[in-house]
């Protein structure tokens, strides 16, 4: 999990990430994957994986909260805009 919390932090210094569901939701712009905090809520959880399976789209546990990785204060779910940081995410999360 260490790789994962690397492109994350990577992610985050190019601006490629989305914070919180209700921006993910209103962004136009293509996401590749979404990263999902193991302290996220039943209700996120389970609307987080239906709207993966709705534009198919990865989605991604991590073991660490997120909190922690990214540094965003009380962040359950993230979205990647980029395709090979989303890539390796995936790659390196299964």
């Amino acid at each position: 999990m260490a790789k994962i919390e690397n492109y994350l932090g990577f992610a985050v210094k190019s601006g490629k990430i989305i914070y919180g569901l209700d921006n993910i939701e209103r962004s136009r712009k293509r996401k590749y994957v979404l990263v999902l905090c193991p302290t996220a809520s039943k209700n996120l959880s389970e609307y987080a994986e239906k709207y993966a399976e709705k534009f198919d789209i990865p989605i991604i546990k991590t073991d660490k909260p997120l909190e922690e990785i990214i540094f965003k204060r009380n962040c359950k779910l993230v979205a990647l805009l980029d395709p090979n940081m989303a890539k390796a995410v995936t790659d390196n999360g299964r």
